[in-house]
């Protein structure tokens, strides 16, 4: 197996973790979490997992240059701390299915930047295989498209943005540090970040820890740290274009595990919409050779 071929499992791997945050999410907030102090626990929770791990057996892994430190920081706070914001925002003034079809615009974001901006060499497949996840994931969140504040669509596509930002950083600049490492600074940038948003004392989040401990604690080592460091690993291997194609492996995802674990129906719209980004994965994963576009 080659490495091209790891990287894109490894992203797969990815989505899948990434897609378990819908049922995390629903059990949280049936609890009483609102979005803000979960996500923010979730990152906390996750960069000190890894944190006692490293302290123990690599100390190593806290010690990476400068600039790499400073991006994965950044990243953290501009990746995931403003991209979940500005997502969140968004779900209070447009219907969820709207919502997640603006997020997933940054693979377009993405490939656009990667062709034009940086010559990034796209192959004839690798752009069917963006129309067709594209196509696909309309139907996959096909549903109540609704627009209850207009000013929340720019909230929409700002979560795309700041996301693909991400990507393209990751790809570009992350190279050189081992993903473990970029994954922990990452996650305490976003998590502190949040924190200081969420929370305006100790006491909250400590109640919080105390009786859902257990649950923040596996959404942190599924859906941050094995959602991020695999990412992070196959980002490495692919162009940031093919990663962000294999990351609409996300919502597929998400609606099989809430078609297993919640009792949720699919439509015909959905279904046909998962084959297609099915299909889409399918040709990035299988394709070889790539050819230059010219800008």
């Amino acid at each position: 197996m080659n490495l091209r071929t790891v990287g894109a499992l490894q992203i797969l791997a990815s989505g899948a973790c990434f897609g378990l945050l819908g049922l995390f999410g629903k059990l949280a907030f049936e609890r009483g979490l609102t979005p803000g102090e979960l996500l923010s626990l979730r990152f906390l929770a996750a960069a000190l997992v890894m944190a006692t791990v490293y302290a123990i057996f690599d100390r190593q892994k806290f010690f990476v240059p400068k600039k790499e430190l400073l991006t994965s920081l950044g990243l953290g706070v501009l990746g995931y701390a403003v991209f979940s914001s500005c997502y969140f925002t968004a779900l209070k003034g447009l219907s969820s299915s709207l919502t997640v079809l603006l997020l997933y615009l940054y693979p377009l974001f993405v490939t656009l930047a990667s062709a034009f901006l940086f010559k990034e060499p796209i192959s004839k497949q690798g752009w069917w295989a963006l129309l067709i996840s594209t196509i696909g994931l309309v139907g996959l969140v096909w549903g109540e498209w609704a627009i209850y504040n207009p000013i929340d669509l720019l909230f929409g596509l700002g979560a795309a943005f700041f996301y693909g930002l991400y990507v393209i950083i990751s790809q570009r600049v992350l190279k050189g540090i081992h993903p473990l490492s970029s994954s922990f600074y990452t996650q305490l940038g976003a998590g502190v970040t949040l924190f200081f948003v969420h929370f305006s004392s100790v006491q909250r989040p400590l109640e919080i820890i105390e009786n859902y401990y257990l649950l923040i604690l596996s959404m942190a080592f599924v859906c941050s740290i094995l959602a991020m460091t695999l990412f992070l690993y196959g980002i490495q291997k692919l162009k940031s274009s093919e990663a962000s194609i294999l990351s609409m492996s996300e919502p597929f995802f998400g609606v099989v595990i809430a078609l297993v674990f919640l009792n949720e129906k699919m439509s015909l719209f959905q279904v046909l919409g998962a084959l297609l980004v099915g299909y889409g994965i399918y040709l990035i994963v299988t394709s070889k050779k790539t050819e230059k576009i010219s800008a």
